[in-house]
């Protein structure tokens, strides 16, 4: 698991783990609250705490820029002015002195722009650390009126600034550029993506949305997107929602990001992104005040009694209700920015090593480990103009049986597999429609149950003297389908010496493969 620790963790292994208690606190550690506020005299202190990382490839100016924006607001979304920090900054050995000083200089240089003033923090080398990193960024103000997650009222109008997906979007325009354009992104869309690194701040609208007044809670959706943010505001003030998914802003850009990387943009990091609620006599004068400060914003639905529920209420009227993700998939994207930059893949091959992915994911979920051979089985997929075998994509390391379960040893690559890859493109000149393939074990039982589900079954002839080279493999292989009027659904690979049992599931896509295979393996363990 990359990023936070999960709710249950939280609330069962830290959230009651805060020292000595304070009269002081006002808001202390809970589920959705980024800052903490104290009270002081007759001011309000709010105080937050972040790490920040840098991207691969991220200048020292934008991640000084970041490193500010996203402590800053932290404590803006409070209702309170940001106004002091500290700061610990850890290095690899080895950092340049260079680099390090232009880091510093930005830290300071948007610190100042924002009237916050740096007193304190520390800076040193860590054998641990691999990339420049910000292990925590210290932030508070004070101020005599707070604002937090907690306050949403029954009737507020439900805001959001700039749309969904702000930061997830930016930071992967910025890593992965080239793929991108590579996958036929329009440029101008790869390039505004990029731009909204310095969008990843809410200081600004928060300040504004004080000015305005009317405002009854406000969150930063991060970690787990807006759907998350949306939910830890309901959570936290114990309220329902009604939010009207057609309304929430996804720009163009934003969404040829996710549609590529596969994610979704309701539900991925969206630093940037200011959740309010807020009276809604108040929304228009809101509205028209962040218009006129060039930020984007809009009414995306409102705050309803907690046993109305929190629902997406999606376009006819249709309600689906809104849970805060499991996981943030970006971080998977994000943390594998790299690698994927050194991945010589198309677009169209990654879509299909993706797919191939989930097949094989839900293969070891049904754990069809009785139909796993002891050579390991191998699941093939190819492209629908497959002609080589660099066309297929399948597991480099194939399927195995390990202690009762189905392990997959390495995730799906291009051309691969020799012998999986070799079947399909054979299979394809007769049947052109398929694209899969699996092998697996065979015996009576699996026939029988081959049988009893209507499977439609071709056999290999027994080769001579129960021998058979690779080359024969594919003569005998072709003799069958030549005999075959459409495609077999199994293809039975007789007995040969020192060679196991087998049989080749065929299939059109690999949904297909996994509904069959799932399909076989119930029979057999009916069938005893």
């Amino acid at each position: 698991m990359i990023g936070k620790v999960n709710d249950d963790f939280f609330r069962q292994a830290i959230l009651p783990h805060t020292g000595a208690g304070a009269p002081e606190v006002v808001v202390g550690p809970r589920m959705g609250v980024d800052a903490a506020v104290l009270k002081i005299g007759e001011e309000y202190l709010a105080v937050a705490e972040d790490p920040i990382f840098p991207g691969p490839t991220m200048s020292p100016d934008d991640f000084g820029w970041i490193t500010v924006h996203i402590g800053a607001s932290d404590v803006a979304v409070m209702g309170i002015k940001p106004q002091f920090m500290t700061y610990s900054l850890l290095l690899p050995p080895g950092t340049p002195e260079s680099y390090i000083a232009d880091l510093v200089r930005s830290i300071s240089n948007y610190a100042g722009e924002l009237g916050i003033t740096i007193v304190g923090g520390h800076t040193g080398f860590y054998g641990a650390v691999n990339v420049p990193t910000i292990g925590g960024i210290t932030v508070w103000g004070l101020g005599r009126e707070v604002v937090t997650p907690a306050g949403a009222r029954v009737g507020d109008a439900v805001i959001i600034t700039k749309g969904a997906a702000i930061e997830a979007a930016a930071l992967l325009a910025c890593e992965l550029e080239e793929k991108l354009l590579a996958a036929g992104i329009e440029p101008g869309l790869v390039e505004r993506a990029k731009k909204r690194l310095r969008e990843m701040s809410v200081v600004a609208e928060a300040g504004i949305a004080m000015e305005v007044g009317g405002v009854h809670a406000m969150h930063d959706a991060t970690e787990g997107g807006l759907a998350r943010g949306l939910w830890e505001v309901a959570e936290a003030s114990a309220v329902g929602l009604r939010i009207e998914r057609s309304r929430v802003p996804v720009p163009e850009d934003v969404r040829a990001v996710c549609a590529h990387f596969d994610l979704n943009p309701y539900e991925i990091i969206s630093e940037g992104t200011l959740v309010l609620a807020c009276a809604p006599e108040k929304a228009g004068a809101l509205l028209a005040a962040l218009q006129a400060a060039g930020l984007e914003a809009a009414v995306i639905g409102r705050v309803v009694p907690l046993a109305e529920g929190r629902l997406w209420v999606e376009d006819g009227g249709r309600e689906e209700k809104l849970l805060p993700p499991p996981v943030d998939r970006f971080w998977d994207v994000f943390f594998n920015a790299l690698a994927l930059k050194d991945d010589t893949r198309t677009a169209a091959e990654a879509a299909l090593c993706r797919e191939l992915g989930q097949a094989v994911r839900e293969l070891q979920e049904a754990n069809i480990v009785a139909l796993i051979p002891e050579i390991g089985a191998n699941l093939a997929y190819c492209l629908p103009e497959a002609r080589e075998l660099k066309d297929v994509a399948a597991i480099p390391g194939r399927l195995l049986r390990f202690k009762g379960r189905v392990a997959a040893l390495g995730e799906p690559e291009m051309g691969c597999s020799t012998h999986m890859g070799g079947a399909i493109l054979t299979v394809r000149e007769f049947f052109p429609a398929a694209r899969c393939v699996i092998n697996l074990r065979h015996n009576p039982r699996i026939r029988q149950a081959c049988t009893g589900l209507g499977f439609k079954i071709a056999s290999m002839p027994v080769p001579d003297g129960y021998r058979q080279a690779d080359a024969e493999f594919y003569r005998d292989l072709r003799q069958t389908l030549a005999g075959c009027r459409e495609l077999p659904d199994v293809i039975e690979i007789p007995d040969r010496i020192n060679l196991e049992r087998l049989i080749l599931v065929l299939g059109k896509s690999p949904a297909e493969i996994v509904a069959k295979v799932k399909a076989l393996a119930a029979k057999v363990e009916e069938l005893g």
